[in-house]
């Protein structure tokens, strides 16, 4: 049985699924976001053989951390199993099934059922089918979920959470839609705990500023041009350390001089189906 247990975005990772890159696109895709919309009818499409390369090399890196790393089981049918930090989510020591707003996703999470199946069945929930929630609008820190109310997520997945854990404190963040000018698909996109206090934030994308964000955290700038190549959807390995694109230099180097060390991993195709290091992992045990 694998231990759960989330309670933080920086605590040291124990153990995490990252996707699984072998049937990429050997089944049709479906186009669900804007960053698909760009990338994959021109001549930068990403391909199987660099998608799997690059997992892979994300793969070494956490096990060479001493992370335990699993992935989903294989899917026919389903060409795209990359992005597991949408569809669960775990909160304290409870894994939360989410629920995709596109048909296309919904199936995903049957490839974590292996992994499901050893846990203890009251440690798992799955959101009712008529409520969109998906992981990569919430995020677990220090006694809070933040749900970003997003191009996905709405007030009803908010809710639902705070109906599920009223042990925390559940802060709603509204992000700005296609509609206003800014591509924030979900809240990750935008704002990203990092270190013992520290976040990277594309406050632009937010339609307002909790103050629970602005009070608790030493906020990390982050411009319209870094936010497009997802410099914020990094992944914490510990409260030191963090695994980002070194296409995000200046991020990195302000991360850097709040003390973490940055582990730069090429990791150039996977955002180009939406998302990046963050999105590509769902942790299920931090210290």
């Amino acid at each position: 049985m694998h231990k759960l247990c989330v309670t933080s975005e920086t605590g040291r990772l124990r153990s995490v699924i990252i996707g699984y890159p072998d049937n990429f696109h050997q089944a049709p895709p479906a186009i669900i976001n804007e960053t698909q919309k760009e990338y994959y009818f021109g001549p930068n499409c990403p391909t199987r053989q660099q998608v799997m390369a690059e997992l892979g090399g994300f793969k070494k890196a956490l096990a060479c951390q001493g992370v335990e790393v699993l992935q989903p089981e294989p899917l026919e049918g389903v060409p795209d199993q990359l992005m597991t930090r949408d569809i669960g989510v775990v909160i304290g020591d409870t894994f939360v099934v989410t629920q995709m707003a596109r048909e296309s996703r919904r199936d995903e999470w049957l490839g974590l059922l292996p992994i499901l199946n050893r846990m203890r069945t009251q440690r798992v929930i799955k959101v009712p089918d008529d409520i969109v929630l998906e992981g990569g609008d919430v995020i677990v820190d220090n006694g809070r979920i933040f749900v970003g109310l997003s191009q996905r997520t709405g007030p009803d997945g908010a809710a639902y959470l705070a109906s599920r854990f009223p042990q925390f404190e559940v802060v709603p963040v509204p992000l700005k839609q296609l509609s206003d000018g800014e591509n924030v698909l979900h809240l990750d996109c935008s704002f990203v705990p990092v270190g013992q206090r520290s976040a990277l934030i594309y406050a632009d994308g937010l339609a307002e500023m909790p103050a629970a964000i602005a009070e608790n955290y030493d906020l990390i700038e982050v411009t319209k041009a870094e936010q497009a190549i997802l410099a914020t959807n990094v992944l914490s390995i510990s409260p030191t350390q963090v695994i980002a694109r070194p296409q995000s230099s200046r991020v990195n180097a302000e991360m850097r001089q709040r003390g973490l060390e940055v582990i730069e991993l090429p990791f150039d195709d996977p955002p180009k189906t939406g998302g990046s290091f963050r999105c590509c992992s769902l942790p299920l045990w931090r210290d």
